[in-house]
């Protein structure tokens, strides 16, 4: 499951509605079974349940995928890749946090033995 907020979920129901080949008249026909299904993917308002919409519908709508697949992540400030933080705060991934840790700490020990 793909997590999205309900904002971005608006913008999942209009293209299910708009480009999903199985979603006819908000009823799913992959799930049909004599009976009409109400499609999953227009109830939920926090993931993308629908694998077929998730790997068929979406990546044929650029500006979507982006915006789906780049939430929750941060760009590095030092290397510029994409991450998932931990915290608000954070601004670098962890490969170039570590690096930024012992640049603090070397550039603390300097400072403490030019003090002396």
């Amino acid at each position: 499951m793909i997590r999205i907020t309900p904002e971005l979920a608006r913008k999942v129901n209009v293209a299910v509605r708009k480009e999903c080949c199985n979603c006819i008249d908000d009823n799913c026909i992959l799930l049909d079974n004599g009976e009409a299904v109400k499609c999953p993917q227009l109830i939920s308002l926090y993931g993308i349940y629908c694998k077929y919409f998730a790997s068929a519908v979406l990546p044929g709508n650029p500006e979507l995928y982006a915006e789906i697949m780049d939430s929750g992540k941060k760009r590095c400030k030092s290397c510029g890749k994409l991450y998932t933080h931990r915290s608000k705060n954070q601004q670098y991934c962890y490969a170039c946090a570590e690096l930024r840790k012992k640049e603090k700490a070397r550039e603390r020990q300097r400072r403490k033995r030019a003090a002396k």
